[in-house]
């Protein structure tokens, strides 16, 4: 099986968002008990830095995005 890297588009969000949500059903990966919606993680995330690692049948295995953070 290959994997590849490639950019995250706006219709791989339901795959990235079931990741997501198993992340943090773990209790370990955040503060947050359920992933946020859409526009929500998109207003906080930058326009770029957005990735997917893409297995078989574009099937998603993780993925990685930038945040921006306070320059102090």
């Amino acid at each position: 099986m290959q994997t590849v890297i490639d950019d995250m588009h706006r219709n791989d969000w339901a795959q990235v968002y079931s990741i997501y949500g198993a992340g943090l059903a773990t209790g370990l990966a955040a503060f947050m008990t359920s992933p946020p919606k859409w526009d929500s993680w998109n207003a906080d995330h930058l326009a770029f830095g957005r990735y997917v690692a893409r297995g078989a049948a574009d099937r998603i295995l993780g993925f990685a995005a930038l945040s921006p953070v306070p320059d102090t």
